[in-house]
């Protein structure tokens, strides 16, 4: 079974991959006592999209200094959703918690209802990760409530599928499954194909979670044809191991087996070491389902290989 919050980090804001470059051209040069708050964070977003943990952490804090100083809110709000987001993708969820339970009162003081809404839905998503299911849903109850005052579909949908996937997970299965389908059609409606494909993939993993694997199937499958037709390779490959994963029986094995290592070719070629340590966990443990041992061991030894590579590189060491 699929942990819930497994579940929710796809969720996550998109990022670029590690090896991508942004303009720097344009960043200012002086020294970080001389910048704004405002183009600390700048700088901080160029590292955080490189996924220069370190050094994101360090302009979003330099940042948080310099709004506290002139006690501007909406900055010091701002800041503290900043460095919870890289928190929370190293892993540090009590300490991400913490700097969105300070966030959260201060964006509700200010009048950007959508950046409190947005508040509120992380603090569900960090919520649900750290097993607080009551504090996750009372903030994502909150945020939907928000989105939709405010007209924000975006957030809305992806509130709506955070919230139907908690449902499920809490025993309200028709509920929850209701969610996640009204989250799927307003995206169709107003043909938001990535939110659509995000609410489609939440379908078939509530689906899972509740045993119905045919069902998950059909949503997967449903959910890869639109990546497919969108050309959107990580999709796909995110698509192609969930099927893979997806037990339906003994001689599935071997079309299991294909899937993984489609998925792991994808991985290799958009240059995803997390989906690569993925595709090949599994397919290491699909090889050892058809009995091919040595097989199994040299992807293991893979996996775990890119998996240290991968750890060290979040934490900072690089």
């Amino acid at each position: 079974m699929i942990g819930f919050w497994l579940l929710l980090l796809w969720l996550l804001p998109p990022t670029l991959p590690a090896f991508a470059t942004s303009p720097t051209q344009d960043l200012p040069t002086a020294s970080p006592n001389q910048l704004s708050g405002h183009e600390l964070l700048r700088i901080g977003e160029v590292h955080d999209q490189q996924e220069h943990f370190p050094e994101s952490l360090t302009y979003y804090r330099l940042a948080l200094s310099k709004f506290r100083e002139k006690k501007q809110s909406q900055g010091i709000a701002t800041a503290l959703m900043k460095i919870s987001r890289v928190l929370e993708r190293q892993g540090k969820l009590q300490e991400a918690y913490a700097s969105l339970q300070e966030a959260v009162p201060l964006f509700a003081q200010t009048a950007d209802r959508s950046a409190h809404a947005e508040g509120l839905l992380a603090t569900g998503r960090v919520a649900a990760q750290l097993g607080q299911r009551e504090a996750s849903r009372e903030a994502l109850t909150q945020a939907a409530a928000l989105f939709t005052r405010v007209r924000n579909a975006r957030g809305r949908n992806d509130t709506l599928v955070q919230l139907g996937l908690l449902q499920v997970v809490d025993g309200e299965a028709d509920a929850g499954l209701s969610a996640l389908q009204q989250a799927a059609e307003e995206a169709r409606t107003r043909r938001h194909v990535e939110q659509q494909f995000t609410a489609t993939v939440a379908l078939g993993d509530a689906h899972w979670l509740l045993g119905h694997m045919g069902d998950a199937q059909t949503h997967y499958l449903e959910a890869l044809a639109l990546a497919e037709a969108e050309h959107h390779l990580p999709f796909e490959g995110m698509l192609k191991l969930r099927l893979a994963r997806l037990d339906v029986g003994k001689d599935s094995l071997n079309d299991r087996l294909a899937l993984a290592k489609r998925a792991l070719l994808i991985a290799q070629s958009i240059r995803d070491p997390s989906g690569e340590a993925d595709a090949w966990s599994l397919i290491a443990d699909l090889h050892r389902q058809l009995g091919q041992q040595a097989e199994a061991d040299q992807a293991d030894a893979r996996a775990i290989a890119i998996y240290r590579s991968r750890e060290l590189f979040v934490h900072g060491i690089r």
